[in-house]
């Protein structure tokens, strides 16, 4: 019986709970009401690119003349392709929306109903609102703060605090800084760095209460040091010095004492870290934080630290010398680029980059063949910088790439880096190096030769992409090379491309069979495929191929749609052969396909191409922010 009685309190609690919201929602409003857009917040408006124009005198040949956007640590499988850059074509972004009922609701919440659970579901959903930007909650930050002052439920204060501090109101510092008492780690992530960002003095005694306190956690210790750092509070040096030698303290909680130390009395910390420089690893860390000044004294002592027969002693070390004084780094460069810590071999590659030289130069080059994915890569940024900014040794640097190439292929790595290199570099004279390259036994060399092959394409081995694309459809239809399909195909797209821009109209009747959707090779392949059609009918409205085309254009519907690239490299083959044929169907697709997709925006740049009047900029796509606890209901 009372587990009855306890059921119904809840659901007659539930249907208050929902009378509640229905009230809340004003009559005739409706569930697709979005938020005007020009109230959407500056950070959420896409950085608006705009995509290519149809230009009649566009014809992509010769070396890629664009600009090449490489990831940090760059993968074969995720390099630019021509295909996607001639014609760059940039999709309409989507953007987050409100619906604009929202922020009124959880308003109207705080403000009429006596419900603790309510209230702080209303409290956190506006904290989320002004974590990501969504609307102004300015409106309503009396009730927040009144609630944070008063309410007797200490979840709802801390919601109504975490709004507060999301939406950056300085003016609740005080009431924010009373729920610190009360706060556990979690809370604390938040709270803190709000109270230091608002330089709330009063913050300091109780960061100074939490250094006196020897069982408060790691992470409540480091927020208290930097919260003093950020008032610059030099009453509290005494504490971090204490905390500094509390020997049977977390390292964590005395590295904290050592960073903020080293702000508020660079003096003393240098001072300090003499004692700890001949002790064991831990200490000789905290001495390398307590010499992390802008002292000239601290940087010699640093020094001696980056030979330290421990690794990892010696990359903070590396580390932290190179963020206050670079060049002091320069005589251990011969060590440091072959050091067995990967930090300290970036370390070095930063520096040499800094401070270039042929010798240094050459250092970088050898580092292409790294062991470690991010120093190689490392490597290859610092060498391109290098090249840019310096003329002379630009030249050396290309030379040393491209000898690479013809080197023993067991360097793999060294191979794909500089592959990568006279990409960036835009050397064009290393087609007839990769060559060989195409049948390595590594994928990341095979497919990133065919990569630079087709950035700049060069007539001499139009004969040699010929066999291999051949070649490569024989391996496809062996089953024994099923496991490297998608590494082939890869390459083969790469190759097709190249076969586009040379005009290879032989190999016509090897593209063809791409417009099946059960040809093998990966989806790259076929939409280069489609894309070097486009090419080779150029100017060539064929009536044929035109309709194969539309077929890819059209085939949206159905249990098994085409593929939304090669449906979109279709649209842009009918622009560039200058199809009028295809003018309703690459209407049809303007009209009917998403935004957020590259077919509409393929189409329209088709149409300017053959020749119709340029059809309106696609609008962004919006969708609206789900995953609200109160949500508003219709009448």
């Amino acid at each position: 019986m009372l587990l009855q009685a306890n059921r119904i309190r809840c659901f007659c609690r539930t249907l208050q709970r929902i009378a509640f919201l229905i009230c809340l929602v004003p009559v005739g409003a409706s569930a697709q009401e979005t938020v005007d857009p020009d109230e959407t917040p500056d950070q959420l408006k896409p950085d608006v690119g705009q995509s290519e124009l149809p230009n009649p005198e566009f014809s992509p040949h010769g070396p890629f003349q664009g600009p090449l956007a490489i990831s940090h640590i760059a993968r074969f499988s995720g390099l630019p392709m021509r295909m996607f850059l001639e014609p760059h074509l940039i999709p309409p972004l989507s953007l987050r929306e409100l619906n604009a009922r929202f922020v009124p609701l959880f308003d109207k919440t705080l403000r009429e109903i006596d419900d603790d659970e309510l209230l702080e579901t209303a409290a956190l959903s506006l904290a989320r609102v002004a974590q990501e930007k969504l609307k102004d909650i300015s409106g309503s930050t009396d009730i927040l703060a009144k609630h944070l002052e008063s309410h007797s439920n200490l979840r709802v204060r801390f919601a109504c605090a975490h709004a507060l501090v999301n939406a950056d109101i300085t003016q609740a510092g005080t009431a924010v800084l009373m729920l610190n008492k009360y706060a556990d780690d979690a809370q604390r992530l938040w709270l803190d760095p709000a109270l230091a960002r608002w330089k709330v003095t009063a913050a300091g005694d109780i960061w100074r209460q939490r250094l006196e306190d020897q069982t408060e956690t790691t992470v409540a210790v480091a927020l208290a040091c930097d919260g003093l750092v950020a008032l610059g509070d030099t009453q509290a040096v005494d504490l971090l010095n204490s905390v500094l030698h509390g020997e049977l303290l977390a390292f964590e909680k005395r590295r904290a004492a050592a960073r903020a130390l080293v702000v508020l009395a660079p003096d003393k910390a240098f001072a300090e870290a003499v004692s700890f420089l001949a002790g064991s690893i831990s200490e000789r860390l905290l001495g390398i934080q307590l010499l992390s000044s802008a002292k000239p004294e601290a940087h010699g002592k640093l020094f001696l630290l980056c030979a330290d027969p421990a690794d990892g002693v010696a990359s903070a070390a590396w580390v932290a010398l190179f963020r206050v004084n670079p060049e002091a780094l320069i005589p251990a460069l011969s060590t440091g680029r072959i050091h067995p810590d990967a930090v300290v071999r970036m370390t070095a590659a930063h520096i040499m980059q800094r401070f270039p030289n042929v010798e240094r130069s050459s250092w970088l080059h050898r580092q292409l063949s790294d062991k470690h994915l991010e120093v190689r890569n490392v490597a290859r940024e610092m060498l391109f910088q290098v090249a840019a900014e310096q003329t002379p040794l630009r030249e050396v640097i290309i030379a040393m790439a491209g000898d690479t190439l013809a080197a023993t292929t067991d360097d793999w790595q060294g191979i794909e880096q500089s592959l990568l290199l006279l990409g960036q570099l835009r050397a064009a004279q290393f087609s007839d190096r990769c060559v060989p390259l195409l049948e390595h036994s590594r994928n990341e060399v095979l497919v990133t030769a065919a990569w630079l092959m087709h950035l700049y394409p060069d007539k001499a081995v139009q004969d040699a992409v010929r066999k291999r694309l051949v070649r490569n459809e024989e391996m496809l239809k062996n089953p024994e090379s099923k496991p490297r399909e998608a590494d082939i195909g890869l390459q083969s797209a790469y190759l097709i491309q190249y076969a586009g821009l040379e005009r290879l109209q032989d190999l016509h009747a090897l593209l063809e069979p791409n417009f099946s959707k059960s040809a093998l090779g990966g989806i790259s392949k076929r939409t280069a495929a489609m894309w070097a059609l486009g090419l080779l009918h150029e100017h060539d409205p064929d009536a044929d191929i035109a309709k194969s085309f539309l077929g890819r254009v059209a085939d949206r519907a159905g249990m098994m749609p085409e593929q939304v690239l090669v449906r979109g490299m279709s649209a842009v083959a009918l622009g560039r052969m200058r199809a009028k044929s295809a003018v309703p169907g690459l209407l049809e697709a303007y009209q009917l396909d998403p935004r957020h997709s590259l077919i509409p925006v393929s189409a329209r740049w088709s149409l300017g191409m053959i020749g119709e009047p340029l059809l309106d900029l696609l609008q962004a796509d919006t969708r609206s922010v789900g995953g609200w606890r109160l949500t508003p209901l219709d009448d």
